[in-house]
């Protein structure tokens, strides 16, 4: 056999690869499975920390209940220190102010000074 040449011919015919069978193709679909739950988790995770900032202890509900309370009561102090200005002056004149005694006397007491005459008129029915 020395000086022959002899050609083998193949005995399995010529097959291709599938796609999926490709190791990177792999590698890049278990790439992409573990992508969606990463998506689906980070998702999820924004829904839950976004409800709790919303609706939990200390969140935007809460924050606007109280800053609705607030109001009321910065409101209301503003109003008992306008009741305690009017107190002050009326202290003041009290204490300095014969006219405005009389005026006190003759409103919340009912009485009367020296040469005045009270005049009732009984009202119809």
């Amino acid at each position: 056999m020395r000086g022959k040449c002899v050609r083998f011919a193949a005995t399995a015919p010529l097959t291709f690869r599938a796609y999926s069978d490709n190791p990177y193709h792999v590698k890049k679909k278990v790439f992409e499975g573990f992508r969606k739950k990463l998506l689906f988790a980070f998702i999820a995770a924004a829904l839950f920390i976004g409800a709790f900032a919303v609706f939990g202890d200390k969140g935007l509900l809460d924050v606007y209940r109280l800053r609705r309370e607030r109001d009321g009561i910065l409101s209301y102090n503003r109003s008992l220190e306008q009741e305690n200005k009017n107190l002050e002056q009326s202290i003041e004149l009290l204490k300095s102010d014969k006219r405005y005694i009389g005026h006190i006397a003759r409103k919340e007491l009912g009485m009367i000074g020296k040469n005045e005459m009270v005049y009732r008129f009984e009202a119809k029915n």
